[in-house]
């Protein structure tokens, strides 16, 4: 069975992701892993004066946590209620320490496939608190990381949408995403916005037209018009796209995407979930 890692800070963004989660664990036969982290104040060794009663803070803090970490996991459970999802499997997680060394010990000793987060991202600036995380989580992570949108909600999969340069080091990500495409039935389109005429591109293009001959394999490519950001974003903003894939590359468009952004930055459409693949050879797969 797949297993799907699922973080959250319970705030009305992950909440939605959850929902989210909860429908793709469902098509997908996957089990999800809830996991939510805390972190231990940091107080004097002295306490104003009063060092016996530090042990004693600690305590109450790690308990209110618990606490209230209790009651919004029987939230989650009312609202897997709610969605007729009660059967995906649960498994809920209370750990100190950070989200993202949380996140890759469990990775590690669970087999975690994929990871689903939820964003604010609906004005073009995530939450700073929570956001972070989620960055911090793509780039301390070699599983796929799928972010969810505050206003996105799962209505299958039906239109996927893949950003490439037209590079060997996306091949294998773009394997991983056609096997997502056959899952759900679906026809994935290559967008790459075109700074100039190459005739490279058009080689890969026949190349990758060879490698996937089932007629589910679409190539868009776009003149440039300001920017990639908002070129990418007309495009998302006049077609449908339910799940954009990019590949996480060093001061690639990922940290353009998910930054605080202004006028000339790619604001996702409110609808859109984001999945972030590894490049290379092993992009990571579920």
């Amino acid at each position: 069975m797949r297993k799907i890692l699922f973080p959250t800070d319970f705030s009305n963004a992950a909440n939605n992701a959850f929902a989210y989660a909860l429908h793709l664990a469902k098509e997908m036969d996957a089990s999800l892993y809830v996991l939510n982290t805390y972190m231990q104040p940091v107080l004097s060794a002295t306490h104003a004066g009063q060092p016996e009663l530090v042990p004693e803070v600690y305590e109450n803090y790690e308990l209110h946590q618990f606490e209230n970490f209790k009651k919004h996991t029987a939230d989650l459970h009312q609202m897997a209620d709610d969605y007729n999802l009660s059967n995906v499997p649960l498994t809920f997680l209370f750990e100190e320490g950070t989200v993202v060394a949380n996140a890759q010990r469990i990775i590690e000793n669970e087999g975690i496939h994929l990871i689903v987060m939820g964003t604010n991202r609906a004005d073009g600036v995530i939450d700073k608190i929570f956001g972070s995380n989620t960055l911090g989580v793509i780039r301390g992570v070699k599983v796929p990381v799928l972010s969810v949108p505050k206003e996105a909600k799962y209505d299958g999969i039906k239109e996927i949408l893949f950003t490439t340069l037209f590079r060997e080091k996306d091949e294998a990500a773009l394997r991983h995403i056609m096997e997502i495409a056959d899952k759900f039935a679906v026809k994935v389109k290559c967008a790459h916005v075109l700074k100039d005429k190459n005739i490279d591109i058009i080689a890969m293009t026949d190349r990758w037209q060879k490698m996937f001959p089932q007629d589910n394999l679409e190539f868009v490519l776009l003149d440039m018009d300001q920017s990639i950001e908002h070129t990418l974003n007309k495009y998302i903003e006049q077609h449908r796209v339910d799940l954009l894939c990019v590949v996480k590359r060093n001061k690639s468009l990922l940290e353009r995407l998910f930054k605080s952004s202004m006028s000339n930055r790619l604001r996702m459409h409110a609808n859109t979930a984001t999945l972030v693949l590894q490049e290379g050879d092993d992009p990571g797969a579920f």
